[in-house]
């Protein structure tokens, strides 16, 4: 009975997103060529390389500022 209800439960519980997930979801509205001038490149990406690109640069700089601290 408690696992019938557990498995029951988990369908209400939250879940927070990972980082950045939010803002790489925002990032996705935007044009590629916003993308690419928030990526600092002039070359020409799909969107989701793009927004890895810039994910992946706030991700070092969180690191190495927490390093830093």
């Amino acid at each position: 009975m408690k696992n019938l209800l557990d498995a029951i439960g988990s369908f209400f519980v939250y879940t927070s997103p990972e980082p950045f997930d939010g803002y790489a979801r925002f990032l996705r509205g935007l044009s590629s060529k916003k993308l690419r001038e928030l990526a600092g490149t002039p070359s020409h990406y799909s969107k989701t390389i793009l927004i890895n690109m810039i994910v992946d640069e706030m991700k070092d700089n969180a690191k190495v500022q927490n390093e830093i601290a």
